[in-house]
């Protein structure tokens, strides 16, 4: 007689992960603007999005952001989403709540964070993320947070079944390393950071930062800048030929971010000094000729001490604190630092980095039992 009844499941466990892709290769897309989009507009994204792949065992697929819930359901036993700042005024997860609230899987939410200017007790947070949120709440055992700030704000709404774990990318390693301790570095082999979407907001190149000063500083000195999400440098580096680089009015915005003189000197400086990545491992390879990293960055913060490479952080905002607390990330207040090239080389070179690597263990514990709760397997590392 024909088998009636539900398809059994294969006996070999599949997980889907929803994520961007990887890995991008430059060359292979036609525009700037598709990959720009591709790495979720900052290339720190692929930073946790590679440590979760890699992390998590078994047979897996990517997903997109816009998927067949009914499908996933069929074919798959879990689904896993590496998140970053989502807990945000200015993104609305309303569509991909509507997606979430069909399945009838486990969907795990990895490194949840909470994007705000200080420690306020409340964010003006869409309703559809919250909606996002609560409907994985509701599917898996536990999730996973940045912090104790978002864990409390997460608390106030009636969402307890949480776990700081931090970002997955602290955990993992994107190369073979000995620990730091204590370490002397020259200033002008170093690799500077800063955090800046496009140069078209005019304020942030008229209102004084230390966003804005560190810019300033590399150019200055001569010192290598890497970028994450500065569109219009990275488009520069990229796809040099593209006409929105002919726009006079943001060629004058970048010169007053530099403060350089012309866009001729500043068009060679980006081209001599600035550095951007779309693969891991090419990024943590590019680190081995820098004596230190040093900027506003998490994950070019990351990226460098899980490279074996001294790096220190200014946090500015919520989301930047509460991660530098929980992991003992070596960083500084953004807003009193004294941003001088002695200021900097003092910092590093007081900091004890065998603090942060203790610490990434006792993380690298609390994130495996985070994903043995919910009954995730895991590679070895």
């Amino acid at each position: 007689l024909p088998q009636t009844g539900p398809p059994i499941r294969k006996a070999m466990k599949k997980y889907g992960i929803l994520s961007i892709q990887p890995r991008v290769t430059p060359k292979d897309v036609s525009s700037f603007d598709l990959l720009y989009g591709l790495v979720g507009k900052n290339t720190g994204n692929l930073l946790f999005t590679n440590a979760v792949w890699n992390q998590i065992a078994g047979d897996k697929e990517r997903v997109g952001f816009v998927f067949d819930p009914e499908a996933l359901n069929d074919r798959l036993d879990s689904l896993i989403i590496p998140a970053a700042n989502w807990l945000s005024p200015v993104v609305d997860f309303s569509a991909l709540a509507d997606l979430i609230e069909q399945l009838t899987i486990p969907t795990i939410l990895i490194g949840l964070g909470a994007q705000n200017e200080g420690f306020s007790e409340e964010i003006a947070v869409p309703e559809g993320t919250w909606r996002f949120i609560q409907g994985i709440s509701k599917r898996s055992a536990a999730i996973s947070v940045r912090g104790e700030y978002t864990k409390k704000l997460l608390s106030k709404r009636g969402i307890n079944n949480v776990i700081v774990t931090g970002c997955p990318s602290l955990g993992y390693d994107f190369r073979s390393f000995r620990p730091l301790n204590r370490v002397h570095v020259r200033f002008e082999k170093g690799l500077l950071h800063s955090t800046r979407f496009s140069a078209a907001h005019a304020p942030f190149a008229k209102n004084p930062s230390a966003h804005r000063e560190i810019f300033r500083l590399a150019f200055t000195h001569g010192i290598d800048l890497l970028l994450q999400s500065e569109k219009e440098e990275m488009q520069l580096l990229t796809h040099p030929k593209s006409a929105a680089l002919n726009d006079d009015r943001l060629k004058r915005q970048l010169q007053e971010i530099y403060n350089a003189p012309d866009w001729k000197t500043l068009k060679s400086y980006i081209h001599g000094h600035c550095q951007v990545f779309f693969d891991v491992a090419d990024w943590s390879k590019a680190l081995e000729q820098y004596d230190y990293v040093f900027g506003t960055r998490l994950h070019g913060s990351i990226m460098a001490l899980n490279s074996g490479v001294p790096a220190f952080m200014l946090h500015h905002d919520s989301r930047t604190r509460e991660l530098c607390e929980f992991a003992a990330i070596p960083s500084a207040d953004a807003k009193t630092f004294n941003l001088t090239a002695a200021n900097i080389r003092r910092a590093i070179e007081k900091t004890d980095f065998s603090i942060y690597y203790k610490r990434r263990e006792q993380i690298r514990n609390i994130y495996s039992n985070f994903l043995s709760l919910n009954d995730l397997p895991q590679c070895q590392s």
